[in-house]
């Protein structure tokens, strides 16, 4: 009897939810037919919300609370047959037999089927290499290498994950689809974890989708960039390192970060970015953030947190990082420079200038401006001299002081362009402008007063 009640209790909970998106006013007498038929029931209305529309979904997917997390893209079949695509390392490593930080795609159909086990289960039932590999009892290995001594887990537990999930609520809105899941197995610390689905459109291309997932990773962290911060409503700022791992080390901006820095594992997905579990700092709770146009991240929860590096002109001013023009993608007087720049070369010594480069010389303070000219297999850097004063939050000037070394003043001397170049970055204050707010490894310079005059960075 205590069995059959649970049932009745789980099955409702299921039967439920998928009235959730329904116009239906009367509420139904869910006690006029027997269990085992509700539960049926639920299991055949599972079935074909899974293959609806499509039946295309992007899975939410976390192994355990200390791992990032992994987007699956997934088509259902009524057939009973599931494509599951992903990109991650760990795909790369089945694949090369050496794990390294290098994701890889893949894709491979397998079977799924909803089950009933004290309530509706979507269980993929035959083996996926791309999927049950977070399943696997397996040994973790070692970044860079095979199973061997250097393991991460060798207690037989492997990645903790999951292949069965208790299907919990179905949502349907004008947004989109959503389920929720939660994995039927615990991880060691007894923990079950929560997961989401969401439909997606049938004809997206599923290699395409996860290459953009990709990319949007890259768009968001950057190891690079030494820190970004999560800003609340009130102006307290939360310093985040660690972004490029997905597994975020976050403390207060003014707190002593050895003593009080916490760690969360995210996930990035096609759209944004999402904590495991919903986060509460300074009053408060995060979990999901979806990306701005300006390469920000900005939370769903109260839509006014925001995920950004340092301000533009901190960030391009730091003086642990280097930036490099390729001196193509310049406009205005920059690019007649690099013209002027090119004949005077060819006419001088007929060698041809690479690119040009602005770093902190900590020796002598000041930052080092140099080109890059190659002659046969000899390269040669006129450098200058420069100061950096910042003026706003994307504004800075830029002095220049003098000629570096005899080799700036040779070619100031016989090549007038090369420092022609240097004088006009540092002739008026310049805006700055990124790729992105989070990670703003592409900084452009321009020129206050003439928005035509511009050289494009990348930071090294």
């Amino acid at each position: 009897m205590k069995k059959f009640l649970n049932i009745s209790l789980l099955t409702l909970v299921a039967l439920s939810s998928l009235t959730l998106g329904s116009c239906k006013n009367e509420t139904d007498n869910i006690f006029d037919e027997d269990a085992v038929i509700r539960l049926d029931k639920a299991k055949a209305e599972y079935s074909r919300i899974l293959t609806d529309k499509g039946g295309k979904w992007q899975l939410e997917y976390f192994a355990n609370e200390n791992e990032q997390g992994y987007v699956y893209l997934m088509t259902f079949s009524q057939d009973g047959s599931v494509t599951i695509a992903g990109n991650n390392k760990w795909i790369n490593y089945i694949k090369t037999g050496s794990l390294n930080n290098t994701p890889a795609y893949g894709s491979e159909v397998s079977m799924w089927e909803v089950i009933a086990d004290n309530g509706p289960v979507l269980s993929f039932n035959t083996y996926n290499k791309y999927f049950h590999l977070f399943a696997d009892p397996y040994d973790i290995p070692a970044l860079g290498g095979a199973t061997s001594d250097d393991d991460v887990n060798e207690n037989g537990y492997g990645h903790e994950g999951n292949y069965e999930f208790d299907i919990m609520k179905y949502v349907e809105s004008a947004t989109g689809d959503t389920l929720f899941l939660t994995g039927k197995k615990p991880t060691q610390s007894d923990r079950f974890i929560n997961m989401i689905m969401t439909r997606v459109d049938q004809g997206v291309d599923d290699e395409v989708y996860m290459n953009e997932v990709v990319a949007m990773a890259d768009s968001f962290f950057n190891s690079k960039v030494p820190q970004v911060y999560i800003n609340l409503p009130n102006g307290v700022r939360w310093i985040v390192k660690n972004g490029a791992t997905s597994i975020l080390k976050i403390f207060r901006e003014d707190a002593d970060e050895i003593s009080t820095a916490e760690e969360h594992n995210v996930i990035i997905t096609h759209d944004g970015l999402s904590f495991m579990d919903p986060l509460t700092i300074d009053g408060y709770t995060i979990k999901n953030f979806t990306r701005q146009a300006d390469g920000s991240l900005l939370c769903r929860e109260d839509n006014q947190t925001t995920m950004t590096a340092d301000h533009l002109s901190v960030v391009f001013s730091n003086g642990n990082l280097v930036w490099r023009s390729d001196l193509k993608q310049v406009g205005g007087r920059y690019a007649d420079l690099v013209a002027q720049i090119a004949e005077e070369l060819k006419a001088y010594n007929k060698s041809t200038l690479q690119y040009a480069q602005i770093a902190y010389n900590k020796d002598n303070a000041v930052y080092e401006f140099s080109f890059n000219i190659k002659k046969g297999s000899v390269k040669y850097n006129p450098t200058y001299y420069l100061t950096m004063q910042v003026i706003g939050d994307n504004q800075v000037k830029f002095n220049v002081a003098a000629e570096g070394d005899r080799m700036g003043e040779t070619y100031t001397a016989k090549c007038p362009s090369v420092r022609a170049f240097v004088d006009a970055l540092g002739a008026g204050t310049i805006n700055l402008s990124a790729n992105s707010l989070l990670a703003p490894v592409n900084m452009t310079t321009t020129e206050a007063d003439n928005a035509n005059n511009y050289v494009v960075w990348n930071l090294q």
